[in-house]
C-alpha cells in the first residue's frame, strides 16, 4: 500500500514538466531568441531527452523485484481477511450439502418424469 501511495498520477508528471517547460520558454525568451517557434522547437527536444534520461535510468523493475512486490502485497491483503471459525465452515459445508442432494432429487423427479411422458407419446 505504501509503494501506491508513494507513485504521483501521471496527470501530476505532467503538470510538474509544463511548469519546468513555461519556467525554461520564459527564460530562453528574455534571453534573445527572435521567433517563438525556435523556443518551443527547443523546449520539445528538452523534454524528449530528458524523457529518454529518465526511461534509461528509472529502467523497468525486473522479474524478480517486481514476483517480491506482488507476494509481498498478497501477504498484507490475506492479514485483511476475516476467516471464518471452524465452526461456521462445518455449518456451512452442511448447508451446501444438503442443497446439492435437494437439487440432485428435484432433477431426478423431473427427468423420471419427462422420460415417462416421452415413452407415453411414443407408445
Amino acid at each position: 500500500m505504501s509503494r501506491l501511495q508513494k507513485k504521483k498520477p501521471v496527470s501530476e508528471k505532467k503538470k510538474q514538466g509544463a511548469v519546468a517547460e513555461d519556467k525554461t520558454d520564459s527564460s530562453a525568451g528574455s534571453s534573445g531568441f527572435s521567433s517563438s517557434k525556435s523556443a518551443i522547437v527547443a523546449s520539445s527536444l528538452k523534454a524528449k531527452s530528458e524523457k529518454s534520461l529518465t526511461d534509461t535510468k528509472a529502467g523497468e523493475p525486473n522479474f524478480f523485484k517486481k514476483a517480491m512486490d506482488f507476494f509481498r502485497e498478497v501477504k498484507m491483503e490475506l492479514k485483511k481477511v476475516t476467516w471464518p471459525t471452524r465452526k461456521q465452515t462445518t455449518g456451512t459445508t452442511i448447508v451446501v450439502i444438503i442443497f446439492v442432494f435437494v437439487v440432485a432429487v428435484f432433477l431426478g423427479l423431473f427427468d423420471l418424469g419427462l422420460s415417462k411422458l416421452v415413452q407415453v407419446v411414443l407408445t
